[in-house]
């Protein structure tokens, strides 16, 4: 498995709590090491030490299922803290969640997991949580988080690596696939058909490709502004996971409103994996 050695980073908040069993789901895909890490406000004490006793009583139940487990806690900004540690840990994906759905029903993604995106160069899974209907309880959006995925592809090298990921080493865990595009709305509509003619073209290659690989896949193309036709997508085709680059080849109206990747990752009711780009 790609992902062997996984980082979960929780504030212990109702939500974070359930980043345990997404853990385990990712231990059936062959991960074999987690390693656990709370950002306390405050150095030492009572407080650490608590902190590190809640981390240890999960990672007891984790063990059980096989995972080499170790606990830390650390002080400082969050986001900076939590990279650091990956960088230290040399894992192979950080696993956080975004706040769940409040009474209005948007999805928050929170100043840690935002800042985790900017700066973090190892990939990074942001698992989303519903409340429930008495709004006392969280629970994940999906599970079996590969079993259909989405592929944002704007054809760059950092979004065809992703693609090459799925094909060649993902596709026994993945059903099926959906393989979007977003043409620039900034050009004229003669250009515009030209794009999606072309994007469809390059589309209909790349799931031959794949069902080659077992992978059976469907092709979105849309008009817009990438971030909101693909949280769109998301939602419409029911997919488990998003998968992207934090960088791609880049949209005019994308730029003013911030980065596609991260704007996903905030609107986005579905869980989103995102890949460092290529340095």
């Amino acid at each position: 498995m790609l992902f062997k050695k996984i980082l979960l980073a929780t504030d212990f908040s109702q939500c974070a709590e359930q980043l345990w069993n997404c853990a385990g789901e990712l231990r059936e895909l062959g991960a074999k090491e987690l390693v656990a890490v709370h950002v306390a406000p405050l150095t030492g004490g009572r407080l650490s030490d608590h902190a590190k006793e809640k981390l240890d009583q999960h990672l007891a139940e984790l063990k059980d299922l096989g995972f080499e487990v170790r606990s830390l806690v650390r002080t400082g900004p969050a986001a900076q803290e939590i990279r650091d540690v990956a960088e230290e840990e040399d894992v192979d994906l950080v696993l956080l969640g975004a706040k769940g759905e409040n009474r209005i029903r948007e999805f928050f993604l929170g100043s840690t997991a935002r800042d985790l995106i900017r700066i973090c160069d190892k990939p990074v899974l942001v698992e989303k949580f519903k409340m429930l209907e008495d709004e006392q309880e969280c629970a994940a959006v999906c599970t079996r988080k590969f079993r259909r995925v989405l592929l944002p592809l704007d054809f760059s090298e950092d979004s065809l690596r992703i693609y090459e990921l799925v094909r060649d080493k993902l596709a026994p865990w993945v059903d099926e696939a959906v393989l979007a595009h977003i043409v620039d709305q900034g050009s004229s509509k003669k250009v515009v058909e030209k794009m999606k003619n072309e994007a469809q073209d390059r589309l209909a290659a790349l799931r031959l490709n794949l069902a080659d690989a077992g992978v059976e896949t469907e092709i979105r193309i849309r008009t817009g502004i990438p971030s909101k036709y693909l949280a769109q997508i998301a939602e419409e085709d029911a997919v488990t996971l998003v998968m992207m680059p934090t960088r791609g080849a880049g949209n005019v109206t994308e730029l003013l409103l911030g980065s596609t990747a991260e704007n996903v990752a905030r609107h986005s009711s579905r869980p989103v994996m995102l890949f460092p780009v290529k340095k």
